[in-house]
C-alpha cells in the first residue's frame, strides 16, 4: 500500500474553500465565446451608410459562417486600419457565454470603469 500524507486541518479547510470556490465561480461548460477578425477593403468615397453596411455585413457573415453556435451577443470590439483593409475584432458569446462575460467583468479590476447602465455592450 501506498503512504499515507497528513496534512493539518487549517491547510486542508482552505484547500478545501479554494476548490469551492472555483467550482462556483467558474463558467459554465457549454458557454461559448469566441473573439473573430472580419475585413473589409478601404474603399475612396464611401459614405458613412455604406461603409456603416460593409462592417454589418463582415459581422453577419461571421456570426453565420465561422461559429458553430448561434451567438445572443455580438459586439464590435475594436476596428483598426492596416493598409488597404479595415480590421473588425468581434466578439460573439452564446446564452451561457453572456454569464460567463458577467462573470469576467465582475472580475475585472476596479480601475476600469463600469458600463452604463442599460447598455450591457457598452463595455465594449
Amino acid at each position: 500500500m501506498g503512504t499515507i500524507h497528513r496534512i493539518p486541518f487549517g491547510v486542508a479547510s482552505r484547500l478545501a474553500a479554494v476548490g469551492f470556490v472555483v467550482m462556483t465561480v467558474a463558467p459554465p461548460a457549454a458557454a461559448h465565446m469566441v473573439e473573430a477578425v472580419a475585413s473589409i477593403p478601404v474603399v475612396e468615397g464611401r459614405t458613412e451608410r455604406e461603409l456603416d453596411g460593409a462592417i454589418q455585413s463582415a459581422i453577419d457573415d461571421v456570426a453565420v459562417n465561422a461559429i458553430a453556435f448561434t451567438p445572443t451577443v455580438v459586439a464590435l470590439l475594436d476596428a483598426k486600419v492596416v493598409a488597404d483593409r479595415i480590421f473588425l475584432f468581434v466578439l460573439l458569446a452564446d446564452r451561457d457565454g453572456e454569464e460567463s462575460l458577467r462573470l469576467l467583468l465582475a472580475a475585472r479590476p476596479a480601475s476600469r470603469p463600469n458600463p452604463p447602465a442599460g447598455r450591457p455592450g457598452a463595455w465594449f
